[in-house]
C-alpha cells in the first residue's frame, strides 16, 4: 500500500478509492483506541465509524499529510469520550474517564493502564534514548542542555525528541492494538518487572544525589573502564555455575521475570557472569539499578543504584591495603569528616571482606563493602589463582545521599537535588 501520506494528498484531491485505503489501512488502530476508552466492542464501532466521517469532511484542513496518523488519533480521542459521555450509567464516577496515552508533554494526569504501556515502550528504547528521556522528562532538561550534553545543535535534538516520541507513541499504539491488558507487556514481562526497569536511571542525572555521588565516585576510579552490566539474567544457569559463589540474597527477595530469569539483585552476579580475563588488567567500573523485593520504607526501596569496581590482575600489582586505602579516601569525598568503622566480614565469593559503616549519632550505619575474592573466583573468569589476585567494592549509592545531604527517608532521594 502507498504511504499514508501519498493516499492523504490523492484524497484530498477528491479520490474516494485513496479515503477507502486510508480507512483500511487505519481502521484496527482507531478502533482499538476507541475500544480502550469506551470497554464496548459496538460502542467502538460507531466511534470508530464517526471518526472516520468526521475525518472525511475536515480532510481539507489537513495541512501536513504526514500528520494525518495523528490527526486523526487525536479525532478518534475526541470522538470516543463524547460517546462515553453520552452512555454514562450509574456504575461510572462521573470523573472516570481515562486519559488516552498520547504522551503530550502538556499531559500531566496518566491512568494506571497509561503508565504501564508507557513503562513498557521505554523498554524499546537504546539505551541512550532512554538517557535523553530520563534527563528531559524526570531531570528536567531543557532542549539546550541535552543538545549540548550530546554534543549536538538544538534543532538536531528537538528532531531526537521527536523521534523518541513518536517511537514511544507508536510502542503505546501497538499495545492498545492489540488490546494488551494491564499485567501484560509487549515483552510478557509482568507489570511490575515493567515498571521497575522503566525507573529512570538516576545516575545519569547529576543534579540528583544518586547521580552526583555517582559521578563524584567515578573519579575516584578514573582509570578502570566502564562496563554496562545486563539488568536480568538466568538465575538458574546462575546457580549451576561457579557464580553459585556469589548468591547471598534470600529467595524471597528475588525479582522474578519468569521461571528462570531475575532481576540483579546486585551488580557483582551479573558481573561474573559477563566479564572475561584475557591476558590484560580486568579493571572495571560499573553502575545502574539493582532490585530486590521486600518490604519498602525509610532505608529500603525496591529499586535502588549501586556502584561496583572490580580489579583483577597479576598479584605483584596489586596491593590489597593499598586498594583498601582508595575505597577510604574515596568514602572521605562522599562523606568528609564523618568518622568510620572497619568491620571483618564474610561473603562466600572473598577469602577476606570488610564492611565499612559511618557514625550517624551514635548509631553505625553501613554503607558499602569490598574484600578479595577467592581463588574459584579468579579461576572462573580465566586468570590464575596461583599468578592472579582479584579484589572489589560495591556500594548502595541512595544510602550515601541520605547521609551527605540529611535526607530522612530513602524515597525522597528520587526527587532531591544534590546542594
Amino acid at each position: 500500500m502507498e504511504p499514508l501520506a501519498a493516499l492523504v494528498r490523492r484524497a484530498q484531491a477528491g479520490d474516494l478509492k485513496a479515503f477507502g485505503d486510508l480507512v483500511h489501512a487505519t481502521q484496527s488502530k482507531v478502533y482499538a483506541l476507541a475500544r480502550s476508552v469506551l470497554h464496548d466492542p459496538a460502542l467502538a464501532e460507531d466511534a470508530a465509524q464517526q471518526a472516520f466521517l468526521r475525518a472525511f469532511r475536515r480532510l481539507g484542513e489537513l495541512q501536513e499529510p504526514e500528520a494525518f496518523a495523528g490527526w486523526l488519533r487525536r479525532i478518534a480521542i475526541t470522538v470516543a469520550l463524547n460517546i462515553r459521555r453520552g452512555h454514562r450509567t450509574t456504575l461510572l464516577r462521573l470523573d472516570d474517564v481515562p486519559e488516552v496515552p498520547v504522551l503530550d508533554e502538556a499531559e500531566s494526569r496518566w491512568s494506571d493502564l497509561q503508565r504501564h504501556r508507557l513503562s513498557a515502550a521505554l523498554l524499546s528504547l537504546s539505551p541512550e534514548d532512554r538517557q535523553v528521556c530520563d534527563r528531559r522528562y524526570h531531570g528536567g532538561w531543557s532542549t539546550a542542555r541535552l543538545a549540548a550534553a550530546s554534543g549536538v545543535d538544538d534543532a538536531a535534538m528537538r528532531k531526537r525528541l521527536q523521534r523518541i516520541r513518536q517511537k514511544l507513541r507508536k510502542e503505546m499504539e501497538a499495545m492498545e492494538e492489540r488490546t494488551v491488558p494491564h499485567g501484560e507487556s509487549r515483552r510478557d514481562f509482568p507489570t511490575q518487572i515493567v515498571e521497575l526497569l522503566a525507573r529512570p536511571a538516576l545516575i545519569d542525572l547529576p543534579e540528583n544525589p544518586v547521580g552526583h555521588l555517582a559521578a563524584m565516585l567515578r573519579e575516584s576510579f578514573v582509570d578502570f573502564r566502564d562496563v554496562t552490566l545486563p539488568e536480568l539474567f538466568d538465575f538458574e544457569q546462575a546457580r549451576e555455575t561457579i557464580a553459585n559463589e556469589a548468591i547471598y540474597v534470600e529467595a524471597t527477595e528475588l525479582h522474578r521475570v519468569d521461571e528462570r530469569r531475575i532481576l540483579r539483585y546486585d551488580l557483582t552476579l551479573p558481573l561474573l557472569l559477563t566479564v572475561r580475563y584475557e591476558a590484560a588488567p580486568l579493571k572495571i567500573w560499573a553502575s545502574g539499578k539493582c532490585y530486590r523485593a521486600g518490604t519498602i520504607d525509610a532505608t529500603h526501596l525496591e529499586a535502588f543504584h549501586q556502584a561496583e569496581v572490580f580489579w583483577l590482575d597479576d598479584a605483584a600489582r596489586i596491593d590489597p591495603w593499598a586498594f583498601t586505602g582508595r575505597v577510604l579516601a574515596a568514602t572521605d569525598r562522599m562523606l568528609p569528616g564523618r568518622t568510620v568503622k572497619l568491620v571483618p566480614t564474610e561473603y562466600t565469593m572473598c577469602r577476606q571482606a570488610w564492611e565499612l559503616s559511618v557514625d550517624v549519632d551514635g548509631d553505625w550505619f553501613e554503607v558499602l563493602a569490598w574484600g578479595i575474592f577467592s581463588d574459584k573466583i579468579v579461576g572462573h573468569l580465566g586468570g590464575d589463582p596461583s599468578r592472579h589476585t582479584a579484589v572489589g567494592f560495591g556500594c548502595g549509592l541512595e544510602r550515601i545521599a541520605m547521609l551527605r545531604y540529611g535526607i530522612d527517608d530513602i524515597r525522597k532521594v528520587e526527587s532531591a537535588r544534590a546542594s
